[in-house]
C-alpha cells in the first residue's frame, strides 16, 4: 500500500512539474483491433510523457480491448443496432477470400452497411451526454481518426485548442481532399491497387478506377454520419471537409522508408510503426517449434479474414505447398479445430496450426524465413522492423496498396487472393524468396534503417502534440486549395480561356491569311 501511494504521489509530481503537460482527448472507436491498438498506444505514450489524457471510447465492439491501459476512459455503450451490424465482421460471417474488393456493387453494399453502423453509434454518442461533459474540459489537443467521421464532426462541439487528425494507415480516398494533399494517381497506387505500372496506360487507368472504388467504399459513412449532424444541428453545421481543413496536424501510420514517394504537406506527419511492440522472448513451446527445422514460414491472414473460411480447394493447395518443403516448418493461423484441421492438416508433420500466435516475437526469430500475410499495416510494419521478406495476399481496405509498396521496395512479392488455390504459384514465390538473396538483404537493410532513423515516431508524436497544444493550428500550414473550387484548383478557367483565345486567334489568323491571299489573287488577275 505504501509503495502504491508513493507511485501515485510521484505520478502527481510528474503532472505538476512537467512544463509541457497538456489536457488531451483521444477519440478511439472500438471497431477493429489495429485501429484501437494504434490510437490506444498514442494515448499511453502521451500519458507516459506526463500529459493528462482522456480516451473517448464508443464501444461498437465491446469484445475488443480498449487499446489504452494508462489513459482515463470515457465509455459510450454500444448502440444495439450498431453492435449487431459489426458482428458480421468479427464473427467470421464475411468471407473476405471470395469477395472482390473492386466490385462496385459489393462496395456500395458494404459502404451502406458501415455507414448505418457508424451513424447509429454516433447518435448513441450524442445522446449519452458525454459531449456536454467533454465541452467543459477545455482540451488543448483533440486527436481523432476520420475513418469513423463522427469523431471529427464532434470536434466542432468539443472545441479544443487544436485538432490532430489521424489515419491508422496512409491517407485514403477523400482524406486527401479533406487534408489538402495532392493525389498523384499517375505514380502512386490507390488504396485498392495491388500494383501500378507507371508506363502502362491500362495500369494507370485501372488505378484511377480503383481510386473511385475507394471513395465509393467511404461514401456511406460520410453521408450517413454527416446527415446525423445536419438533422440535429441544422444545415449550417460545418462539413467534414471544413473541419478537417483547419486541423493543426495530420498523423499517419505510414513509414516513408517502405512506402512510395508521393506529394505531401508540412502538416502531414508520418509516425509509422508507433504501435509496434518490442519483441519478447518466446516460451518453451514456441522455441521448440521454431527450432524443429532450419527455416520457418509463418502464415496469417489477420483477425478479420478467417482461414477456416477458405475454399476446400485453397486449403488443399496450401497443404501441397507445405508438403513441397519438408525441411521447412510452416506455422498457420487457423481459427477452428474443424474436420480439415483434425484431418488432412494433422497428417502433415511440418505443419503447425494455431488459433493464436505471438506474431511479432516469431518474426524476430532467426529461423523465420518468409512471412505469408494479408498485408495489414501492422503486419507490414512488423515484418519491415524485423527484416523479413514476405508474400502478401491482400484482402480488402488498405491491404492492396500496402502489398504494392512492399513489392515496389523489393521486400516481397504480391499474390492475388484468387490464386490462393494455385499451389504452383505459391510454391514458386516461396522458392524465389528463399533462394534469391536480394529479398533477404533488402529486408535486413530496411530493418537497420528503421532502427537508426534520425527522428523516431515517438519523438515526432510528442513534439508535434506539444507544439499544437501550445500554439494551436497555424494558418501558414493550411493550403489555399481548401478555399478554391474544382475549376480554380485545376486551372480549368485559365485552360478554357487559353483554348478559347487560341481558337479565336487561329480563326482570325486564317481569316487574315485568306483575305491577304484573296487580295493577291485579285491583283494578279487584274495585272493579267
Amino acid at each position: 500500500m505504501i509503495q502504491l501511494q508513493m507511485r501515485v504521489h510521484l505520478l502527481s509530481l510528474v503532472f505538476i512539474f512537467c512544463a509541457d503537460a497538456h489536457k488531451i482527448l483521444v477519440y478511439n472507436l472500438k471497431f477493429a483491433h489495429s485501429h484501437g491498438n494504434f490510437l490506444g498506444n498514442v494515448a499511453d505514450l502521451l500519458v507516459e510523457a506526463g500529459h493528462d489524457v482522456t480516451s473517448l471510447i464508443p464501444e461498437i465492439a465491446v469484445q475488443l480491448k480498449d487499446g489504452t491501459t494508462k489513459s482515463k476512459i470515457v465509455r459510450v455503450p454500444a448502440d444495439p443496432e450498431a453492435a449487431k451490424a459489426h458482428r458480421i465482421f468479427d464473427t467470421g460471417e464475411m468471407d473476405f477470400f471470395s469477395v472482390n474488393e473492386l466490385n462496385p456493387f459489393m462496395l456500395y453494399a458494404m459502404s451502406n452497411h458501415v455507414g448505418t453502423m457508424f451513424a447509429k453509434q454516433c447518435e448513441a454518442t450524442l445522446d449519452s451526454g458525454v459531449v456536454e461533459i467533454l465541452q467543459k474540459q477545455k482540451f488543448d489537443v483533440y486527436i481523432v481518426e476520420s475513418f469513423d467521421i463522427c469523431g471529427m464532426m464532434l470536434a466542432h462541439l468539443i472545441k479544443p485548442r487544436a485538432i490532430i487528425k489521424t489515419s491508422t494507415t496512409v491517407l485514403l480516398g477523400e482524406q486527401f481532399d479533406e487534408v489538402g494533399v495532392p493525389l498523384a494517381l499517375s505514380s502512386s497506387p490507390s488504396t485498392l491497387s495491388r500494383s501500378l505500372d507507371i508506363h502502362s496506360i491500362t495500369s494507370r487507368a485501372w488505378n484511377i478506377f480503383s481510386e473511385q472504388m475507394t471513395r465509393l467504399m467511404f461514401a456511406g459513412p460520410r453521408r450517413d454520419v454527416g446527415r446525423v449532424f445536419r438533422e440535429r444541428f441544422g444545415e449550417e453545421y460545418p462539413t467534414l471537409k471544413e473541419i478537417s481543413s483547419n486541423v493543426a496536424y495530420v498523423f499517419t501510420n505510414s513509414e516513408p522508408l517502405i512506402d512510395f514517394a508521393t506529394p505531401t504537406l508540412s502538416r502531414v506527419v508520418d509516425i509509422g510503426g508507433l504501435g509496434a511492440k518490442e519483441p519478447k522472448e518466446l516460451d518453451e513451446y514456441w522455441i521448440s517449434v521454431m527450432n524443429r527445422r532450419p527455416k520457418v514460414v509463418l502464415m496469417s491472414f489477420g483477425s478479420l479474414a478467417k482461414s477456416y473460411l477458405l475454399a476446400p480447394s485453397a486449403k488443399e493447395a496450401i497443404l501441397k505447398v507445405v508438403s513441397a518443403f519438408p525441411s521447412v516448418t510452416f506455422i498457420w493461423k487457423y481459427e477452428k479445430k474443424d474436420e480439415f484441421a483434425l484431418g488432412d492438416a494433422a497428417k502433415i508433420d511440418n505443419l503447425v496450426l494455431t488459433d493464436w500466435m505471438p506474431q511479432n516475437d516469431l518474426l524476430n526469430h532467426p529461423n523465420l524465413a518468409v512471412f505469408i500475410t494479408h498485408g495489414g499495416m501492422g503486419s507490414v510494419q512488423e515484418l519491415a522492423l524485423r527484416g523479413k521478406p514476405a508474400i502478401l495476399i491482400p484482402m480488402f481496405g488498405d491491404q492492396p496498396r500496402n502489398a504494392a509498396m512492399i513489392e515496389h521496395n523489393r521486400l516481397g512479392k504480391v499474390l492475388s487472393k484468387t490464386d490462393i488455390n494455385n499451389h504452383e504459384k505459391i510454391t514458386a514465390l516461396l522458392k524465389e524468396l528463399m533462394k534469391n538473396q536480394e529479398f533477404a538483404d533488402n529486408s535486413r537493410r530496411i530493418a537497420r534503417m528503421l532502427a537508426k532513423k534520425p527522428f523516431s515516431s515517438k519523438d515526432k508524436l510528442l513534439k508535434y502534440v506539444n507544439f499544437a497544444a501550445e500554439f494551436g493550428p497555424s494558418p501558414a500550414l493550411r493550403p489555399q486549395s481548401h478555399d478554391m473550387s474544382f475549376i480554380e484548383y485545376h486551372n480549368l478557367d485559365i485552360i478554357f480561356i487559353g483554348i478559347f483565345a487560341s481558337v479565336v486567334f487561329t480563326f482570325l489568323s486564317l481569316k487574315a491569311a485568306w483575305f491577304v491571299l484573296s487580295r493577291i489573287h485579285i491583283r494578279k488577275i487584274k495585272n493579267e
